[in-house]
């Protein structure tokens, strides 16, 4: 049983500001802290496939959440909540209004409804050209995949209003359970869960309270597994009611927040 448990976001927390690199501190705070009984989980709204790409940065036994709680490590394997085919033709036809890009996805595979424009890619976390997008074209091509989506995300074009209204008219069907991580994008995720019900349930399954818990993050989509930790840690860079929400604050993920708050807090172990 381990001794403290560390969950991480991805973008604007754990990675560095171009979404890809792990800094050299950071992957040694982590690397000397798992020898003295700390276990750490990346904590993301990426599924699961691409975060494992971050995970190849630092080790194995780092474990994932991912999907935004939906897909995540267990001690007897991967655990999964799908949002629901109900929800997930909703989100198409919402947002096919305004031709709104929208990623979904499974465990393994990813789908895009709309092109989606460079600017907007390249500062999308759950976006990797290499990794092979699949185009869903039509209602029909769908709902053949839709019983397997566990998540997805609305991308703004620029008009937040457009993304607002998305945001209103799915939140009114209450098929599924809305969150940000970011004001130009909308996260979908199953009903009654988020990141906080995977750290609840991963405290229960591994024995540890949230008196021995610690969560980093920055955005909205990681105010759930904040209410979970006593360690609740804003980064520097976080959105101001992500700080508020926080217990603490620290430095920004571009100066090794989430390693500085670590190495003050277990000096007397590294």
């Amino acid at each position: 049983m381990p001794k403290y448990l560390v969950f991480m976001d991805l973008d604007g927390t754990l990675l560095s500001s171009d979404h890809k690199h792990i800094s050299v501190r950071t992957k040694s705070t982590i690397e000397r802290l798992q020898k003295h009984d700390v276990m750490f989980y990346i904590s993301t709204g990426r599924m699961y496939e691409l975060a494992k790409i971050t995970q190849g940065l630092l080790n194995p036994d780092v474990h994932m959440v991912t999907s935004n709680g939906a897909v995540f490590d267990g001690p007897a394997g991967q655990e999964v909540t799908h949002m629901g085919a109900k929800a997930v033709e909703l989100a198409y036809q919402v947002t096919q209004v305004n031709k709104l890009p929208m990623m979904l996805f499974t465990p393994k595979e990813a789908y895009f409804t709309e092109k989606i424009p460079h600017f907007i890619a390249q500062n999308a976390g759950n976006f990797d050209e290499a990794f092979g997008y699949k185009e869903i074209k039509s209602l029909d091509e769908l709902k053949e995949v839709a019983s397997e989506i566990t998540n997805g995300v609305v991308l703004s074009k620029g008009d937040l209003a457009e993304l607002t209204q998305a945001h209103d008219k799915m939140a009114e069907s209450k098929l599924l359970r809305l969150s940000s991580s970011g004001p130009d994008n909308i996260e979908m995720i199953p009903l009654k869960t988020d990141k906080g019900t995977a750290v609840k349930r991963i405290q229960l399954e591994r024995g540890v309270d949230a008196d021995h818990t610690f969560v980093f993050g920055d955005g909205m989509n990681d105010v759930g597994m904040m209410k979970e930790a006593k360690y609740s840690v804003a980064m520097g860079n976080g959105l101001a009611e992500v700080k508020e929400i926080a217990n603490y604050v620290t430095e920004t993920n571009a100066n090794d927040g989430l390693a500085k708050f670590l190495e003050n807090f277990f000096k007397d172990e590294l």
